[in-house]
């Protein structure tokens, strides 16, 4: 796809183009289908920077007391979240862009230069200005930030610029957590039915993304969770590597990439049944007699009758009806239960 050259999308001061959001949306959803992993925050800010210029940008995920938990500096050098660590506790900027989640906040250089905790930072690494936005992820309790700087020989920021960054900072999340979530899973090489909820950690079993079911599932399971560490329990699993101790909840981890990919699905009946019996089971309940399903497993009718005695008594159902309204919640309307 050819990149618009910078002139054909120049930003209009007295309005954000419709067009020109729309181009960078577009770009930004393919992003998340097509780029590395390692690469896609890169490569969005890249995109950015064509109708919306800057000289440098810090995206990253935080606690609310700032404890960082992702931290990507663009055009900054890797040292600049180290330097920003050792002054965290006095950001009044931050704290302003905490109070105002959602909103893109235009700090000026009059403004900088008025944090006297921060002024020598920001002249470290040559920030005259920044468009700051944090977005609340309240299901996983964390926020995500993007800031955007400019240095001394850049123009200041115009209010159309700064609408532009705040319309286009929700879907720049959206599209890294899909990132996150498609590259990982297309890495693991497996179909996923609709009754699975991902989700993706870190090893110290803080969560970077999750699906909004995943959430669900995690507080149907543990009431009181609320994140953004997993539930005890899953902690447990992932620094030992046993078994998930979960009732309700099928949860699978999967190292893929330096980070865990997680598949939480609720538990259905019929995983109780052997590979055999959910062949035996899905093929009867759907119409086909003793003999059709004898034929395609090479048994004799006897065999599948046996077969369908036991399943009758695991799933405690007593007619062909039960059992067809068994497969159609948990088959039809997501896939067939995984089989350990």
């Amino acid at each position: 796809m050819r990149m618009p050259a910078r002139s054909e999308l120049a930003v209009d001061a007295r309005s954000v183009s419709a067009e020109l959001l729309g181009s960078l949306l577009l770009d930004l959803y393919r992003l998340a289908r097509e780029a590395p992993l390692a690469d896609f925050q890169g490569c969005a800010l890249e995109r950015l920077r064509v109708i919306l210029p800057f000289d440098g940008a810090w995206w990253g995920m935080t606690r609310l007391d700032l404890e960082l938990h992702s931290s990507y500096p663009f055009r900054l050098g890797p040292e600049f979240a180290e330097h920003w660590g050792r002054i965290r506790k006095h950001d009044l900027l931050a704290e302003r862009v905490m109070s105002q989640p959602g909103t893109t906040v235009h700090f000026t250089p009059r403004e900088i230069a008025a944090d006297r905790a921060f002024a020598g930072f920001f002249e470290r690494f040559n920030i005259r200005q920044t468009l700051s936005t944090l977005l609340m992820n309240p299901t996983l309790n964390l926020a995500t930030f993007l800031s955007l700087y400019r240095g001394s020989a850049t123009p200041l920021f115009t209010a159309s610029e700064r609408m532009l960054k705040q319309l286009a900072m929700p879907h720049l999340w959206a599209a890294w957590t899909s990132n996150w979530i498609s590259e990982l899973a297309s890495e693991r090489a497996h179909s996923f039915s609709s009754r699975v909820a991902l989700a993706v950690s870190d090893q110290k079993g803080v969560l970077h993304a999750a699906e909004p079911r995943f959430s669900r599932l995690m507080q149907r399971e543990w009431m009181h969770w609320l994140g953004p560490e997993l539930p005890e329990a899953l902690l447990t699993a992932l620094r030992t590597g046993s078994p998930v101790n979960a009732v309700l909840t099928d949860i699978r981890l999967h190292l893929v990439s330096g980070m865990y990919l997680i598949e939480a699905s609720e538990r259905s009946p019929l995983d109780c049944l052997t590979a055999r019996e959910l062949v035996i089971a899905t093929g009867f309940g759907r119409g086909k007699s003793y003999k059709e399903i004898a034929l395609a497993l090479s048994v004799s009718p006897a065999t599948v009758r046996a077969h369908l005695r036991a399943i009758y008594s695991k799933l405690a159902i007593s007619d062909k009806t039960e059992l067809a309204n068994l497969l159609y919640l948990h088959c039809e309307s997501g896939g067939l239960p995984a089989h350990k």
